[in-house]
């Protein structure tokens, strides 16, 4: 192996690992919120917080036009760099706009879509078996963020259904789940780079 293509393999790794730990900091922080004694107020109103959807909204079409410049797709070759800037500053006001209506809702379920393939574009080549947490994790990611996306009241429903008077083992079983994915993401942080079956 020369000396660029490990050059190019111990920058994927440094890469992948940045990409995991990022991704476990941020379910750890979402499981350790939803124990939080206000969650229940917070997930209720989450679905139509217009502040909350504009900033999320916002971020979705800004990460939806970077990755339009930095990896071209074949049916949109006409757009220039300029004409995606002004496309994606357009497409973020007529959200606001036009889908204001659980725009929160909607925003989160587009960076549900968006984040998975950075992340599983990053780990796949690596031969660890622990790669599959990540890569299980942003495909259940990926479809559930079309689902809100096409119906973003399934989200107001499922924000309601977990926050019913009572009910609260359901919010924590969620805070659970999230914090069990975050355990198995760091050990997939520090196991990236071995050896299949060591």
């Amino acid at each position: 192996m020369t000396e660029e293509q490990l050059l190019n393999l111990s920058t994927t790794l440094c890469q992948a690992r940045v990409a995991v730990g990022l991704l476990a900091v941020i379910f750890l922080a979402l499981g350790l919120a939803l124990l939080h004694p206000k969650a229940d107020n917070a997930l209720r109103a989450l679905p139509r917080a217009r502040k909350t959807g504009i900033l999320l909204s916002t971020l979705c079409w800004v990460w939806v036009g970077y990755e339009l410049i930095l990896h071209p797709v074949d049916l949109l070759a006409f757009m220039t760099t300029p004409v995606t800037l002004v496309t994606v500053v357009l497409c973020a006001v007529l959200s606001v706009f036009l889908l204001s209506n659980l725009l929160c809702a909607r925003a989160i379920g587009g960076l549900m879509m968006l984040w998975p393939m950075p992340v599983i574009l990053l780990v796949r080549e690596q031969v660890t078996y622990w790669r599959l947490i990540p890569v299980t994790v942003g495909y259940v990611s990926l479809t559930l963020g079309m689902i809100v996306v096409f119906y973003p009241w399934v989200f107001r429903v499922a924000m309601d259904w977990l926050t019913q008077s009572g009910l609260r083992y359901r919010r924590q079983a969620l805070s659970g789940l999230l914090l069990l994915i975050a355990v198995g993401l760091v050990v997939t942080l520090f196991r990236l780079g071995e050896v299949v079956g060591e």
